[in-house]
């Protein structure tokens, strides 16, 4: 059985885990990135990237690259059910560098981490690798990988999940999610050259049909579709169903469909982000709405606070600096998703 020693295994080749392997890069710290995947992501999740992400990527070294791909600086207009837009939010402040809100391409970004990781001879990549166990010992922790039909096992000081909302290792640990799990439904379609050029959110404020509708570059458009009762059985649903949505806001019911989901929104966060010497980030730590934008963001945000931190403790043999990880994070990112269920709750009211 091949044996592995490194300083620090990061499970999961997401944005928070590509963009924590970056960092640890950058400082020299030896670590292992392993993804159950055979790549990195090919579908469009998060859409939305802010300032702060986009400092990260300049810190990281891969901001000038990305810039380019990406739709600068857009706002939200709020409209009636009749279509009377009754709210504008145009932030055009760029303070410290970037525009506050952006829209992208997560393949784009995923794959720029990735690439920029072979500037780094301390990282190394396993794809197509899946955890299998994981043990926690006193001097270190030893974990079992599936890779290339064999079992490798891998020595570190420390493991951080950043293995998404169904985190294989928080459930090894036993640690619960709390907060709110909504019934609510919601069917996201995104279309490659969309003839809706308007360079701004347009939020459907509409207790019958809530629909918020986000810009991309290249002429990609997010449309996010409440679903009633009944709608979209088993997750399926048919095209004469997403032209019918698409034709009632008035849009694009002819474009090109690059992806369609149907997702069940959450408000969770993990009881406790850390066991022992191991880690969680990202949405395998908190699970947030999407209306504020801001789950990638939130993940990206731990990345750059655990990544110096890990340094530290490995570089100073300062384990107490990581016990602020969580008193730093764990709040920010509630009330981040108090924000997301603020605007959540003004998409969809109840009395218009």
């Amino acid at each position: 059985m091949e044996i592995k020693n490194t300083d620090i295994l990061v499970v999961g080749a997401g944005p928070t885990g590509l963009v924590l392997s970056n960092l640890l890069g950058l400082y020299g710290i030896n670590c292992i990135l392993v993804e159950k995947n055979t790549s990195t992501g090919r579908e469009p999740r998060a859409v939305s990237i802010d300032d702060e992400s986009l400092r990260t990527l300049q810190a990281i070294g891969v901001v000038d690259s990305f810039l380019p791909l990406i739709s600068k600086n857009y706002g939200s207009h709020y409209l009636s059910p009749s279509g009377k837009t009754f709210a504008v939010v145009e932030p055009s402040q760029k303070q410290y560098g970037f525009y506050k809100r952006n829209g992208f391409d997560q393949p784009q970004l995923e794959d720029l981490l990735c690439n920029n990781l072979s500037n780094f001879d301390s990282i190394v990549t396993y794809f197509n690798a899946n955890l299998l166990q994981i043990n926690v010992k006193k001097q270190f922790i030893t974990s079992s990988i599936s890779f290339k039909n064999k079992t490798m096992k891998i020595n570190s000081k420390y493991v951080v999940a950043c293995d998404g909302g169904t985190s294989t290792i928080r459930k090894k640990l036993g640690i619960r999610l709390s907060g709110l799990s909504f019934n609510e439904r919601w069917l996201i379609i995104d279309l490659f050259e969309s003839k809706n050029q308007f360079r701004h959110t347009q939020v459907h404020c509409d207790s019958k049909r809530p629909c918020i509708t986000l810009p991309g570059p290249r002429g990609i458009r997010r449309y996010e579709f409440k679903l009633r009762k009944g709608e979209c059985k088993d997750d399926y649903c048919g095209e004469s169903f997403l032209t019918k949505l698409l034709s009632e806001k008035g849009y694009d019911s002819q474009s090109r469909i690059r992806r369609k989901c149907v997702y069940t929104f959450n408000a969770l966060v993990a009881e406790r982000w850390s066991e022992g010497n191991v880690f969680l980030a990202g949405d395998s730590a908190h699970l947030s709405p999407p209306f504020a934008g801001q789950g990638m963001n939130s993940g990206i945000r731990d990345a750059h606070n655990l990544s110096w931190k890990l340094m530290h403790a490995i570089r100073f043999n300062n384990r107490k600096i990581l016990n602020s990880y969580e008193i730093e994070r764990k709040n920010h990112v509630w009330q981040m998703i108090k924000i997301s269920m603020l605007m959540g709750k003004i998409l969809s009211p109840k009395n218009i």
